[in-house]
C-alpha cells in the first residue's frame, strides 16, 4: 500500500513515524534475541517435535507430502461412503 502525500511536511511526518517503528521493532526484536539466548538449550524443548522444523529438506519434503496425503484421505472418506451407499442402492 503506497501513501499518497500533498506536501513535504506529511512525507517528513510518514517517514518519521516508519522510523520510530523501525526503532521500535529493532528493540523487540534484540529484547526476544537476548531472551532466547539466555534460554539456552531450554528454547529447543519449547518448540514441538516435527518433521517440518527439520534441517533435512527431505524430511520436510516427506512430512508436508504426508500430512497432505492424510488431509486428502479424510477429506475422501465421506465420498467414498457416500458413492458406496449410492451404487449398493441402484
Amino acid at each position: 500500500m503506497s501513501a499518497q502525500f500533498n506536501n513535504m511536511n506529511e512525507l517528513t511526518s510518514y517517514l518519521d513515524a516508519m522510523e520510530n517503528r523501525i526503532k521500535t521493532l529493532e528493540s523487540q526484536n534484540e529484547s526476544l534475541r537476548t531472551y532466547v539466548t539466555a534460554m539456552g538449550g531450554d528454547a529447543a524443548k519449547l518448540l514441538p517435535k516435527t518433521g517440518l522444523l527439520s534441517g533435512s529438506f527431505i524430511q520436510r519434503a516427506f512430512t508436508v507430502w504426508g500430512h497432505y496425503f492424510v488431509a486428502q484421505l479424510i477429506i475422501s472418506i465421506p465420498f467414498v461412503c457416500i458413492y458406496s451407499f449410492s451404487s449398493s442402492r441402484s
